[in-house]
């Protein structure tokens, strides 16, 4: 991604250096990250297609979300992409922040019964007014940590933490899990907005390790940590979970909502940031508002559906919805990063046609759970970048007259 694919000529706002080290920003980074996709869908995928499917989601995780330390070689650079790019990094936000509170909804009611609903209003509370200061987080971050590292060495002594088993699935499905992981874990960093205020905050060494150390060390052990509860986490999806151990369910919860507070703070922190300096404050909060109630409707469909065994095509209806919510960041962002941030502009209609030709595969995909198709989705989203890079080339191109 070079600089010269990003318009020069944009007004920037270049944060100044804090004088936290490089490892204080990887804490950060591990623990933005580790939410309700690292937590989660390990867990499903596991289920579906055994221990594979978690090295296959697991590497270009890591790798991917560690690169952008290396790819963005400046905080100039990190800025003029949130500055080109703005309503697709707050997009990335927004979604984020509801797919959490759907999440606590779906999920958390479950773990420890009606005191759960009070982790999904927290979140709402938390995206309305962010208090933390941004030096705290980084702090915040340690204990964050240091919480779900006694979660899963509790959860090790009571004999919850095993390593699943590799299953035979048919080579068609599994790489078409790794060409969705590859190509989401590779580009949606990008428009992350905690990401480039990390980066935007360090320097080209401390990038380097803050993302390194960040999603190769603390984030790839928490994504460990989701593999060794993954086995008795799917066990109990169909019915109350973890019914005859009640305090691993207590603690499993725990160890989400502290990881949810923590993105859901970092996230609304960065969109208020972005909204006051664009003087949008009152149209943010009117978005966010919106927002978070299509989240509050997804989770409380979820639970109805839970609650009076309505599925979906055979599935729970809020892993249908949970599906729903991972079509953004294995599709939706993908295509926008391949068709307008790797050319340096916005190019909404190319972005949309090729949402709209590779939705079908994706559903057919994970929703259908016929894997292979997921390689025709992503194999269309590639070709639309590679439409995009000659159309781009081809309006660059000098114009030459005869003679």
């Amino acid at each position: 991604m070079a600089d010269g694919f990003l318009p020069r000529n944009c007004k920037l706002t270049i944060e100044n250096r804090k004088s936290s080290s490089a490892l204080s920003w990887a804490a950060y980074l591990g623990i933005s990250w580790t939410w309700v996709i690292g937590m989660f869908l390990p867990v499903l995928l596991i289920r579906d297609y055994g221990f594979w499917a978690w090295v296959i989601f697991a590497v270009p995780n890591c790798l991917g979300a560690a690169a952008m330390g290396w790819v963005m070689r400046s905080p100039e650079q990190s800025a003029r992409v949130t500055t080109v790019h703005a309503a697709a990094c707050r997009l990335f936000s927004l979604v984020t922040i509801a797919f959490h509170v759907f999440f606590a909804i779906w999920i958390i009611p479950r773990l420890v019964g009606p005191i759960g609903w009070v982790v999904p209003a927290v979140l709402v509370q938390l995206a309305f007014t962010p208090a933390i200061r941004n030096g705290a987080m980084l702090r915040i971050a340690f204990v964050v940590i240091g919480i779900s590292v006694g979660v899963a060495v509790a959860m090790g002594n009571m004999g919850q933490l095993t390593v699943p088993a590799a299953v035979a699935v048919p080579a068609s499905d599994l790489l078409g899990l790794a060409a969705v992981c590859t190509l989401g874990f590779l580009t949606c960093p990008y428009l992350d907005l905690t990401f480039h205020r990390a980066r935007r905050h360090t320097t080209g060494a401390g990038a380097k390790l803050a993302f390194g150390v960040g999603f190769c060390v603390f984030f790839a052990s928490m994504i460990v940590f989701t593999l060794l509860y993954a086995t008795s986490l799917a066990a109990g999806m169909s019915t109350t979970m973890f019914r005859s151990t009640p305090s691993a369910a207590w603690l499993l919860a725990g160890h989400f909502s502290v990881q949810m507070a923590f993105t859901v703070i970092v996230h609304a922190r960065v969109l208020y940031e972005q909204a006051e300096a664009r003087d949008e404050d009152g149209n943010f909060r009117a978005l966010l508002s919106a927002t978070l109630a299509a989240a509050l409707a997804a989770g409380l469909l979820a639970h109805f559906g839970f609650v009076n065994e309505l599925p979906f095509r055979g599935v729970e209806l809020g892993e249908v919805v949970y599906r729903c919510f991972m079509s953004f960041y294995g599709l939706v962002f993908p295509a926008y990063v391949v068709t307008s941030l790797l050319t340096g502009r916005p190019r909404w209609l190319l972005t949309a046609a090729a949402i709209l030709l590779a939705l079908p595969f994706y559903w057919i995909a994970f929703i259908d759970r016929q894997m292979s198709y997921a390689i025709a989705g992503a194999g269309i989203v590639v070709l639309a970048g590679v439409v995009a890079q000659l159309t781009r080339r081809r309006a660059t191109a000098p114009v030459t007259s005869g003679a």
